[in-house]
């Protein structure tokens, strides 16, 4: 198995694996990301402007430079799940779940029968258009190394956890620091004590009911204090955080003197 493949082992392992959100349509990006050595990027087609195109030509990239393709879809939309996965994605990563039954419809997407309605057609990019020589065969291959990721990003899915740890097609739990300060009624106070306590009692839940845990990280103290605690989905940041960081520290460091 390639290294794509192996990511979803890896965190059943409870190895910790680490990404980011990829904004910028712009696979030379994806490339540099895998030769750099991110073990995934998250295609957001949530914030970000990709047609359904863009994002096939996004997850060729990933496959050249052997990282993981995680398609955040646009919403929950079941079609959103089924387009990404045919197209090749290595998972999704879905957005947008108001309720327990939301997050179920779209995981049935992910899996093939019985354990879901996904589609075993051989005649699509994800199985090699028919060509798909894998030793294991392309379903069985796909069903051991898609990765199912599922947002909790709300006050009202925080109090959902157990139930979403029942669905079994989800096998990781992401936590949205932003949008659930502001479901809280604080936007943006990702350090406030009560969003603090809500967060850390999801992951706490998570992973007592059998689930791998994810979050977004913005510093490296975050990404330390995260898997300390045992998350093993990591998002640092995204592409347009770090390009922009690195504009501005080389305009601090080597043009303002010259101002």
């Amino acid at each position: 198995m390639n290294k794509r493949e192996l990511l979803k082992k890896r965190i059943q392992d409870r190895q910790p694996v680490f990404g980011t959100f990829l904004k910028n349509n712009s696979p030379a990006v994806a490339e540099m990301l895998g030769y750099a050595g991110f073990d995934f990027v998250i295609i957001d087609c949530e914030h970000s402007n990709y047609s359904y195109s863009d994002t096939e030509n996004m997850i060729r990239a990933c496959d050249v430079a052997d990282i993981a393709s995680i398609v955040r879809t646009p919403s929950c939309d079941s079609w959103h799940v089924h387009h990404a996965l045919e197209t090749g994605a290595t998972g999704v990563q879905i957005p947008s779940i108001a309720t327990v039954d939301d997050a179920r419809e779209a995981a049935l997407e992910t899996a093939f029968y019985p354990a879901g309605r996904r589609s075993p057609a051989q005649a699509l990019r994800a199985a090699h258009y028919g060509c798909f020589s894998g030793e294991k065969g392309y379903v069985q291959t796909k069903t051991e190394s898609n990765l199912t990721v599922v947002h909790v990003e709300s006050i009202d899915m925080a109090a959902k956890v157990e139930e979403l740890c029942a669905i079994p097609q989800i096998d990781v739990l992401f936590v949205g620091p932003g949008d659930l300060s502001m479901s809280m009624g604080k936007p943006g106070q990702l350090s406030d004590p009560e969003v603090v306590k809500v967060i850390e009692d999801i992951i706490k839940r998570g992973l007592a009911g059998g689930k791998a845990m994810g979050i977004l990280c913005a510093n490296e103290q975050a990404v330390k204090k995260y898997v300390d605690l045992g998350v093993t989905y990591i998002a640092y940041s995204s592409d347009t955080g770090m390009i922009v960081n690195a504009f501005k520290s080389i305009n601090k460091s080597v043009f303002s003197q010259y101002r």
